[in-house]
């Protein structure tokens, strides 16, 4: 049983069953509100919840970040959730263009974040790669098969998770001088991976791994989003291996995610790099993000008026 608002508490394992069924009938689309990630990047994230007017409303305490709500999941009475949750905490964040919507400008303070913006791409296209805008992605995977010629893609084992904490160790490894893989991103990280393996059935994951004989080159893990998308949670690949990246991800929207029109490969976290990486692959759109505040809020992230993300 969920508490009510105000009282909250820790997301927990045991309470997987009732939030899932408020995010099947909210149906979200945005990679915050896959339940599998909320149980994963907990130790980082802090996830509490509560219901109020028959809505789950999350709190997030962030290590990084002031505590930020969640958008209200539910239809019932959504303004007065939501003055009564910024009564608590003054912000939400992450919020998608379904609350967004419902908004009238006047009242808040809407701003983009375009480091948390998602990106939606249609999941046949990344598992042919047609086409010329692909030509260079198809080369690359022309050269790990070259050097893998017996190479497979099979289902992620419980067994792998020693292999796969290496793997992602050495993956670690070539960014730990960059400025945006700081030492606390290499514990999330590695804990949220470990919590995958360990909630793996719990939390309905599915996992595919690149293999070539017993040696793990590549693994990813994701979810169901909603009916029509799968969220990608983790896609590590072999550093040193030409072509490993871009033939996981092909193989795994080939074979592990197939049951999905749309797969969300979430977001950059304003990396460079990543977003460069992730546009190339063409997303089908940007799943825009939002924070919220109320109009008289002072913050210097705030505005006057509502602030869109440039693509």
């Amino acid at each position: 049983m969920l508490p009510s608002f105000p009282k909250m508490q820790p997301f927990r394992l045991e309470d997987c069953d009732t939030v899932r069924a408020y995010l099947n009938a909210y149906q979200p689309e945005i990679c915050e509100l896959a339940m599998a990630n909320l149980i994963i990047w907990q130790d980082f994230d802090r996830p509490q919840i509560s219901l109020l007017n028959d809505n789950l409303c999350i709190l997030i305490y962030s290590q990084t970040e002031p505590p930020f709500f969640l958008e209200p999941i539910g239809k019932n009475k959504i303004m007065e959730t939501m003055d009564l949750c910024l009564e608590k905490h003054p912000s939400f964040s992450r919020a998608s263009k379904k609350l967004i919507q419902q908004l009238n400008p006047k009242d808040f303070h809407i701003k983009c974040l375009r480091a948390h913006c998602d990106y939606v791409y249609d999941r046949k296209k990344l598992a042919e790669l047609k086409g010329k805008e692909f030509d260079g992605k198809r080369n690359h995977i022309k050269k790990f098969t070259r050097r893998h010629p017996h190479y497979q893609f099979v289902p992620l084992r419980p067994e792998d998770k020693k292999a796969a904490l290496e793997l992602f160790e050495k993956w670690f490894s070539v960014r730990q001088e960059s400025r945006f893989f700081p030492r606390l991103a290499h514990i999330a990280q590695k804990k949220a991976v470990e919590q995958a393996f360990l909630h793996f059935e719990a939390l309905h994951l599915i996992g595919g791994a690149l293999k070539d004989g017993d040696a793990l080159i590549g693994f990813t893990i994701g979810s169901q989003l909603n009916t029509h998308t799968a969220s990608v949670h983790f896609a590590y690949a072999d550093p040193s291996s030409a072509g490993s990246a871009q033939s996981l991800l092909s193989e795994a929207c080939n074979k592990l995610f197939n049951a999905f029109p749309f797969v969300n490969l979430e977001q950059d976290l304003g990396i460079p790099g990543l977003r460069k990486a992730k546009l190339s692959y063409h997303p089908l759109r940007i799943e825009k993000k939002y924070e919220i505040t109320r109009r008289g809020f002072t913050s210097p992230n705030t505005s006057d008026k509502m602030t869109d993300c440039d693509d």
